[in-house]
């Protein structure tokens, strides 16, 4: 692998237990002495709710991504803010109910010892897992475009445990005692997207008919449930931003078309954040500006707020491939390869491109970057599952708290 999965479960397995025992050394110091069994189980039992919390931060905080993680000048700095962000957390919970242990001195130090122990263990690890030694020799089974970008990434780059000494056609692979590894599920692992040059429909097909009604239908539920929750909390700052924009330049909702599941078109809700609906057309949005009060809501994404409506009715799920501007999705059916793929599910609020590729086209249609979108989003249909929707759950709050994503 080039990346070992079990590097990313010792990590974790190893945050876990240093967090452990950041409680019981902020125990020591907070009262100068060994801690006994008792006293540190009292405390312990409320604390272990904070230690998932701080395992999930963690992962909201990119640190155990692939890309992120030997990254030595960020590592601290990110560290500090998830340990930060989760004692914040803590903090709430500890005010929302009561418990019979004085939390705010073991909390400050439990930060402290914390923060410096996760510091040293990443680092030890890192220097561990990028150690030259320890690459692999392999040889890559493909040819291409594709196979040209892992090679090419993968030997200029230490963070990988491998090392490409050469490649080889499929079709004249050769016997040896160096591995081989196939170019196309190495690049969905290391890149996180499908090489489209060697994507075929078939595989897709054949991806998307796996017996998955468990998972469809328990995705359709979570979309219901969760939308009613969060529409109670919606309706207030949609009624104000409503109530804004009306004052400041007219009718405060608009109807855009869009490209939804079985290429249909649907019309979202949003909030109208500019002086009109130009559905994508190059010459109308010439004319077109966002407003002031649509700037505030674009920039904390509360104009699309009203599409939790589209999520009750079908149209839209939490999760899938954006939806897109039906003129310019003719255009992407003609000139991106498969483009039409990403058809056959829901789109969604959020999802796997929006999370990774921070290039995605705006405005009108741009082909090239729309080809590497598609290729997040054939990544996502091809892979789809709890724990993906999951992971593109909580980075899209992490690109939310930083106003980040597409």
């Amino acid at each position: 692998m080039p990346f070992d999965r079990r590097e990313t479960a010792l990590l974790l397995i190893g945050d876990f237990f240093i967090l452990v025992a950041s409680l019981w050394v902020a125990l020591l110091i907070r009262n100068l002495a060994v801690p006994p069994v008792s006293y540190f189980e009292a405390n312990l039992v409320p604390f272990l709710p904070i230690f998932l919390i701080s395992l999930a931060v963690f992962y909201i905080a990119g640190l155990y991504e692939k890309q992120t993680r030997p990254i030595r000048r960020v590592m601290g700095t990110r560290i500090l803010g998830a340990q930060v962000a989760t004692v914040a957390i803590a903090a709430i919970l500890f005010f929302v109910f009561p418990l019979n242990i004085a939390p705010k001195t073991i909390l400050i130090l439990y930060l402290v010892v914390s923060v410096a122990a996760e510091s040293m263990w990443r680092f030890y690890r890192m220097s561990v897992e990028i150690a030259e030694g320890s690459r692999v020799s392999v040889l890559l089974v493909g040819t291409g475009q594709a196979a040209d970008e892992l090679y090419e990434e993968v030997n200029n780059n230490s963070k990988y445990l491998i090392r490409f000494v050469g490649r080889v056609d499929k079709k004249n692979q050769a016997p040896g005692s160096v591995p081989k590894m196939d170019a196309v599920p190495l690049y969905e692992e290391i890149f996180d997207r499908v090489p489209l040059e060697t994507f075929s429909s078939d595989e897709m097909l054949a991806a998307l008919s796996k017996n998955r009604v468990l998972y469809d239908r328990s995705k359709r539920a979570f979309d219901i449930i969760l939308a009613l929750v969060l529409v109670l909390v919606a309706v207030p700052f949609i009624a104000i931003a409503a109530l804004a924009l009306y004052l400041e330049s007219g009718a405060p909702f608009m109807r855009p078309k869009r490209i939804g599941k079985g290429g249909r078109t649907i019309r979202l809700l949003k909030l109208r954040s500019m002086l009109f609906d130009d559905n994508g057309d190059p010459e109308l949005q010439k004319k077109n500006r966002v407003t002031a009060v649509g700037r505030i809501l674009r920039k904390t994404r509360a104009d699309e707020l009203p599409q939790l409506w589209n999520v009750l009715t079908g149209d839209l799920s939490f999760i899938g491939p954006r939806p897109e501007f039906p003129k310019i999705a003719e255009v992407y059916e003609r000139e991106v390869p498969q483009y039409h793929m990403r058809h056959l599910i829901a789109p969604g609020l959020s999802g796997w491109a929006q999370i990774h590729d921070y290039d995605a086209p705006r405005g009108g249609a741009d082909v090239e970057r729309t080809k590497r979108k598609v290729s997040y989003d054939l990544y996502y249909l091809k892979h789809r599952s709890f724990g993906l929707d999951l992971a593109i759950a909580l980075k899209t709050l992490r690109a939310l708290a930083s106003f980040s994503g597409t």
